[in-house]
């Protein structure tokens, strides 16, 4: 027991350590400022700067999310390979629950396709943090039936 007690903190320490070092974002108002960064470096076709600009405002451990921002770089790659450069770039819309959660939604265009992002926040207390970022070719599921 105490061992599971120990290896539970220990874990719980190095979680909380790869957090703690990342900035916070005071409001939604500088959230949407840099979700907007974000995504003119996705229209630009460079997902790591857009990576690497975000990820220090991480909420969630930095070693998960380094495995899932290298996926969503090579996907990048490829996708712009095979789909040509970006045109452009559109916020979609926000959604909040309380102060808890926030999202923004935005659409990467492309000639012949758009990719829907969902960029999500969350505040334990005082500052928002990063803690997930997907993108799918869902167009179905932005309208409302």
């Amino acid at each position: 027991m105490k061992h599971l007690s120990l290896a539970l903190i220990l874990a719980f320490s190095l979680f909380s350590s790869a957090t703690v070092l990342a900035k916070s974002l005071p409001n939604t108002q500088k959230i949407i400022q840099e979700t907007d960064l974000f995504m003119s470096n996705l229209a630009k076709g460079d997902a790591e700067t857009a990576i690497n600009l975000i990820s220090i405002y991480l909420g969630i451990d930095a070693e998960q999310f380094s495995q899932r921002a290298q996926k969503i770089i090579s996907d990048m790659k490829r996708i712009n390979a095979s789909a040509g450069n970006p045109i452009a770039y559109a916020k979609l819309d926000e959604q909040s629950i309380g102060d808890h959660f926030f999202k923004a939604r935005y659409l990467l265009k492309y000639q012949q396709a758009a990719i829907v992002w969902e960029i999500n926040f969350y505040q334990p207390q005082n500052g928002w943090r990063l803690v997930d970022i997907s993108f799918n070719a869902d167009i179905n599921a932005l309208f409302k039936e």
